[in-house]
C-alpha cells in the first residue's frame, strides 16, 4: 500500500513525500456471516523517515502494524477485535514519544489519536480511509456487473462502474456532487481478476494537495 502526498502541486513549492506499507493479511476464518483477518504490516518505507518528522509519523504508525478485524460480507470494517491491545499499545507508544516530543501541538495530536481508539466507530471509519486500509477493505469483496453508488466519507456520490472483459473486472470511480465539498478532483480504479482483487488506486485534489493512493496484491 503506497500514499503519494504532493503539496502544492504545480508550483514552485511543490513538495512531495511518499509512505509504502507492505502488509500481509491471513484469512483466520468465518463466524456467522462475517470474515476473521490478521493484518500485520511488516515493513514501512517512508521518503521523510530521516528527518525528526518523518521518524515521529514512523513511530505512530507502528500503533497500526498490527490489526484483527472482523468484516463483512461485502468487505468493510465492522469490528476492531485487539482494540485492548492497540490501546495499551498506544499507552506504551505515547509515554514513550512524550520523553522527546513536547508541546500543544504534540498533546493535541496524541488527544486525537486517544479519542479515536476510545470509540471503536470512530476507529474503524479512521481504518477504512484510503489513507489507512480503504483500498483494501472497500466494501467491493462481492462482485457486481451493474453501477452503483454509494456516499463517500468526504460528503460527495461515488458511482462505481464495471467493465467485465472475461475473468477480469475493472471498476472505475467518479465523482457526484463535488461543489459542496473541499474536493476539487476524485478518480478511482480497481482490478479484479476472478473472486481476487489485484490492485487498486485512488487519487484526491484538495487543498492545494494531491494524494494518490494505491494497492499492489502480490500473491
Amino acid at each position: 500500500m503506497e500514499t503519494l502526498v504532493i503539496s502544492n502541486p504545480d508550483t514552485s513549492y511543490c513538495k512531495e513525500k511518499n509512505y509504502v506499507r507492505i502488509a500481509e493479511v491471513y484469512h483466520l476464518g468465518n463466524e456467522k456471516d462475517h470474515f476473521k483477518y490478521h493484518v500485520l504490516v511488516v515493513d514501512f518505507i517512508f521518503s521523510d523517515d530521516d528527518n525528526a518528522m518523518g521518524k515521529f509519523l514512523k513511530q505512530i504508525s507502528y500503533l497500526f502494524d498490527e490489526l484483527e478485524l472482523t468484516v463483512d460480507q461485502e468487505g468493510n470494517i465492522v469490528e476492531v477485535n485487539n482494540l485492548n491491545f492497540l490501546r495499551l499499545r498506544w499507552m506504551k507508544i505515547a509515554a514513550r514519544l512524550s520523553e522527546t516530543h513536547r508541546g500543544e501541538v504534540i498533546d493535541n495530536y496524541f488527544s486525537q489519536i486517544s479519542g479515536v481508539l476510545e470509540d471503536e466507530s470512530r476507529l474503524i471509519d479512521f481504518l477504512g480511509g484510503y489513507h489507512m486500509f480503504g483500498l483494501l477493505f472497500n466494501g467491493l469483496l462481492q462482485s457486481f456487473d451493474t453501477r452503483r453508488k454509494r456516499e463517500s466519507s468526504d460528503g460527495f456520490t461515488e458511482i462505481m462502474t464495471p467493465v467485465k472483459e472475461e475473468e477480469k473486472i475493472t471498476l472505475t470511480l467518479t465523482p457526484e456532487n463535488l461543489d459542496p465539498t473541499e474536493i476539487d478532483h476524485f478518480r478511482g480504479l480497481f482490478v479484479f481478476k476472478g473472486d481476487h482483487y489485484e490492485e487498486g488506486f485512488i487519487e484526491i485534489k484538495k487543498n492545494s494537495t494531491h494524494l494518490k493512493h494505491s494497492l499492489l496484491w502480490i500473491g
